[in-house]
């Protein structure tokens, strides 16, 4: 295979595999060089190490860590599963990071010789943590944070910051007000697993002030805001960053740019729990909202940019899709939760390569989790087209099979299928139908692709309904929706039916291409104009979005089976 030179990078392009989770492992040295940390073994029997780049990310070697480079009189260096590298001071050059672990309380490790150590460990608080990033060090006073969690005895846990105004030495613990459980709300069925606000990532804007963003059960990332450079915060609220029990990441580059990266993502509407099987030790906990049965909204990871510290973004693109979302095995490949709990695409850390391009690391499992470089102005494109030519590999099209194995997941299965193009050989098509398998949780079948996020915009596609079908659903939205959600609909910005017979919104002639063009634009109504031929149509805007719309979700039909089904050809979106 060719080597990619960086310059030339655009689109994403995946570069490695990260030796461990995704979120503090992740430095480029003041020499250029790049490490990432982690492991390779289980995480009961894990043997440390770092992969190696020193040509910007393109390629990489991995160096065995020596567990002694931890110098403390507690046991923590078996506790530490995945590494840190510690992040070098620009006021004394030493290297530090803060790490607590079972038993451990939140602690910071100094190294006066490098990045290699020996570090040595110092208590700085009483409390447990964890999920704590990569020091940041303040640009608009002398100061360093670092974003954590607190385990705390009332079973909470909180977001924090630590702050140090002596290059480390000496550090105080600030806490993040809480925010309430977040109740039963519909289309759920069984409570969610409770995060009330954790994770945090923390990026200082241009006047100095803080922003926090933090992971949390409801619909949406929640943000705070210090105007005192960590000391004190606001009572967190609701972003309009779209995310469910998923880490949000910030990062500011070189030129003032924030670069946002996390999963713009909805879960399928929790189950009755009270189904669950009784017997499960598990069973309880789930049923109370403190764990998680499986989690479905952790298989697209995206990223956005601001050029005016947040005030508005661009991009809203899918920078990975997991890998291993189609799997039939997904919940037990690669050795299953003796080699990382989750598979998923959603922690992450980025860090800034010459030429303008970013390199993040994304993921858990080795099996789903990567290294990947692309060009910030990919996210500028206002158009994408697909014909299927890489067949589906911009494409969610999964379904679940009903029976949660491994931890938090179920197995899967490729619902709707390329099949030849009826009118052109060597072409592609995608097939989607209704076929009945009570094996999955839901047999409806759909498939979801992403465009740049558009206010105003266009979106095309061309269909063909098969004899005998009963047609199916397009809606337009502004978030990643799980092909087989039929929930979807009500958080649309706009959805339509069509069928072969007038009870859909559109009648579409079976066996003949139809085109779609669907047309919306902010400035207007907030309505959409969907042109067929010499038909038209005004579409009502179902749900309001922040940023416009960057997804289109096709559905097979909801209301009965149909082995029949729908074509499509190409899809096309563009911004007005």
């Amino acid at each position: 295979m060719p080597r990619v030179e960086l310059d030339n990078i655009f689109a994403p392009v995946v570069t490695g595999v990260p030796p461990s989770n995704a979120f503090r492992n992740l430095i480029r040295l003041p020499d250029g060089t790049i490490r990432c940390y982690g492991y390779r073994g289980t995480v009961r029997e894990p043997h440390p190490l770092y992969i190696e780049s020193r040509d910007n990310g393109l390629t990489w070697q991995s160096k065995e860590l020596d567990p002694g480079f931890i110098l403390t009189d507690k046991p923590t260096v078996d506790e530490v599963v995945s590494p840190s590298p510690g992040v070098p001071s620009p006021y004394s050059g030493d290297y530090y990071f803060l790490w607590s672990g079972p038993g451990v309380p939140l602690s910071v490790y100094r190294s006066t010789t490098g990045i290699d150590g020996p570090y040595h460990a110092r208590q700085i608080d009483h409390r447990l943590a964890g999920m704590m990033r990569l020091p940041l060090f303040l640009r608009r006073r002398e100061r360093v944070i670092v974003p954590t969690n607190l385990y705390c005895d009332d079973g909470i846990n909180r977001a924090a910051v630590a702050l140090s105004d002596d290059d480390g030495h000496t550090w105080r613990v600030r806490e993040i007000e809480t925010i309430d459980p977040y109740p039963i709300t519909w289309p759920d069925r069984g409570i969610r697993w409770q995060n009330r606000v954790t994770e945090p990532t923390v990026v200082e804007l241009s006047d100095g002030t803080l922003w926090m963003l933090l992971r949390t059960s409801t619909n949406n990332h929640y943000e705070s805001f210090s105007y005192d450079g960590g000391d004190t915060w606001t009572a967190p609220k609701p972003s309009p960053f779209y995310g469910t029990l998923t880490m949000p990441t910030l990062h500011r580059l070189s030129d003032g740019r924030i670069l946002f990266l996390w999963c713009n993502t909805t879960p399928l509407p929790e189950r009755d729990h009270s189904l669950l099987p009784e017997g499960d030790p598990l069973t309880e906990s789930i049923r109370s909202g403190r764990a998680e049965d499986v989690f479905t909204n952790r298989d697209a990871f995206h990223a956005a940019i601001s050029e005016d510290d947040g005030k508005t973004w661009i991009g809203f693109r899918e920078l990975l899709l997991n890998p291993a979302r189609n799997d039939g095995d997904f919940a037990t490949s690669g050795g299953g939760p003796a080699v990382s709990l989750d598979k998923s695409v959603h922690q992450s850390q980025a860090v800034e390569l010459p030429h303008g391009k970013v390199l993040v690391a994304v993921g858990q499992h080795p099996v789903c989790r990567r290294l990947l470089i692309f060009d910030p102005a990919w996210l500028y494109e206002k158009g994408r087209r697909d014909d299927f030519e890489n067949g589906l590999e911009h494409w969610s099209v999964h379904q679940y099979i009903d029976e949660i194995r491994g931890h938090c997941a179920y197995d899967r299965k490729v619902g709707p299928r390329l099949v030849a193009h009826p009118d052109r050989p060597g072409a592609q098509v995608l097939h989607i139908r209704r076929t009945p398998d009570p094996s999955l949780v839901s047999d409806v079948q759909g498939a979801v692709w992403n465009f740049p996020a558009a206010p105003s915009g266009t979106f095309c596609t061309r269909i063909q309904l098969l004899p005998g079908t009963a047609g199916g659903r397009i809606n337009l939205t502004d978030r990643w929706f799980n092909p087989t959600d039929v929930f979807a609909r009500h958080f649309a910005m706009y959805t339509v039916t069509f069928r072969p017979d007038e009870s859909g919104a559109v009648q579409l002639e079976p066996g003949v291409w139809h085109e779609l063009v669907f047309r919306w634009d902010a400035a207007d109504t907030g309505a959409c104009r969907l042109t067929v031929g010499e038909r038209s149509l005004t579409l009502p805007l179902v749900h309001p979005s922040a940023f416009g719309i960057s997804y289109v979700h096709f559905l097979s039909a909801e209301d009965r089976y149909d082995d029949a089904g729908y074509l499509i050809e190409l899809v096309a979106a563009g911004s007005l």
